[in-house]
């Protein structure tokens, strides 16, 4: 078996290697990226299965790690959070076998089955919906879909405890000297973050433009929180007894007015915030009231 994927890969770097990209116009190019995707689909699958075994016999063990992620980091040169979750998804495909083989053969992305493993993996009666979702879906969608089998089989104002108890808020500078941050919060909570944002970083994309600019949308955003912290710390309401107002932002939820009435969702209902995702119903009657909210109720 190794001899042969040795050989097949030696095969690919050969013929790789021999392509000369700047010849092919640009159907051939896109086909060249569809070709590449499906080979990186494949060597994902083998190491995502790899990774499952090698941590079922501790073959990671007395290589100087401290756990198999960081093993699995090292050993590939890949970042440590997409270590961690290569690991998940090799300990959740050990249970969700059709997942696994639909990885295997190419039906599914790393991505994609990231996805439909964290919603199976809690409600394993979803996992033939979600797989078919997954053949024509953005990975977004799946990724809404699983939030919401996730909701409807757990419960939501635990969840939301849990959630809230892991929150944090890291900083450090890397070796060029840039400052990097990073952050994990309710889902609540992280659409007020982007509520605040988005206004200012709208503002700052309409200047950029007339301007003649362009730049990535993160690019706008870490701008917006620069202005955010701006306006903050040039209020002193110790000195001048002014009170920070709630930015002009807007925030929608999408709620059952069965699931509304009743103060929780069950199977099949929905209440979440608009490209975030679930939120418990408790959540969405705190922010009633608000100026800032939209909230779509959905009924039968």
């Amino acid at each position: 078996m190794f001899d042969e994927l040795i050989a097949a890969h030696s095969h690919l770097v050969e013929v790789a290697s021999r392509i000369e990209v700047d010849a092919l116009d640009g159907k051939a190019s896109a086909r060249l990226v569809g070709i590449g995707d499906e080979i990186r689909r494949t060597g994902d699958s083998l190491r995502t299965v790899g990774v499952g075994q090698v941590e079922r016999t501790n073959g990671w063990k007395g290589e100087g790690a401290k756990s198999i992620s960081e093993w699995l980091s090292s050993e590939t040169d890949c970042p440590q959070y997409e270590a961690q979750s290569v690991v998940v998804l090799a300990n959740q495909l050990q249970h969700l076998p059709v997942t696994q083989a639909a990885l295997r053969n190419g039906t599914l992305s790393n991505a994609q089955a990231v996805e439909v493993a964290r919603g199976a993996i809690v409600a394993p009666n979803t996992e033939t919906q979600l797989l078919n979702l997954a053949k024509h879906a953005t990975v977004r969608d799946l990724r809404d879909a699983s939030s919401r089998v996730v909701a409807a089989a757990t419960d939501e104002a635990e969840r939301h405890r849990q959630v809230h108890k892991s929150r944090y808020f890291k900083s450090w500078t890397d070796l060029d000297g840039s400052f990097n941050v990073k952050g994990r919060m309710t889902a609540a909570n992280g659409a007020l973050v982007m509520a605040a944002l988005k206004p200012i970083q709208d503002q700052i994309f309409k200047v950029a433009r007339k301007s003649g600019e362009h730049e990535r949308p993160e690019a706008y955003a870490a701008d917006a929180l620069m202005t955010l912290c701006e306006k903050a710390s040039a209020i002193h309401p110790s000195e001048s007894g002014t009170k920070t107002s709630r930015p002009n932002a807007v925030i929608n939820i999408r709620v059952d007015i069965d699931a509304l009435k009743r103060g929780r969702t069950e199977h099949g209902e929905i209440c979440e915030i608009a490209g975030v995702g679930p939120i418990p119903v408790a959540t969405a009657t705190e922010y009633l009231g608000e100026a800032f909210l939209k909230l779509l109720v959905i009924e039968e």
